[in-house]
């Protein structure tokens, strides 16, 4: 009898590891994707935003983008500051990929609880 015991505590004992290993992997996941999900691409480097047109030179309109950062499942793992930092970023990146240098963001407040969100008119400034 002492070995049946035994066995069956064994039993438990691997079940439980079993479950915390995949509570942990879970948390895992889940964290992995609080972090900034825009990450600023070299070829963005160079792309300024502004809330209006510099004075001064000549600028042709490309398109009309939007940054965003985070979602109803990652707001509340993420900073405000990697919230807007990230939808910056997007805006930076999709003003590039499109051949502009220059995002001016639209002054319109928007609300959300759980992102971050920027409208921009993407211009190459010359």
């Amino acid at each position: 009898m002492p070995k049946a015991i035994t066995y069956m505590n064994h039993l438990k004992t691997s079940r439980n590891n079993v479950k915390s290993i995949v509570v942990y992997v879970a948390v895992l996941l889940l964290l992995s994707g609080c972090s900034m999900k825009n990450v600023l691409q070299p070829q963005a480097k160079s792309v300024r935003l502004y809330d209006e047109l510099p004075p001064n030179q000549a600028c042709d309109y490309i398109d009309e983008i939007i940054g965003d950062e985070a979602n109803m499942f990652t707001f509340l793992f993420m900073s405000n500051h990697d919230m807007t930092m990230g939808a910056r970023n997007a805006l930076r990146n999709k003003a590039a990929a499109l051949g502009g240098d220059t995002v001016v963001i639209q002054k319109s407040v928007f609300v959300y609880t759980t992102s971050t969100v920027f409208v921009g008119q993407v211009y190459n400034c010359h």
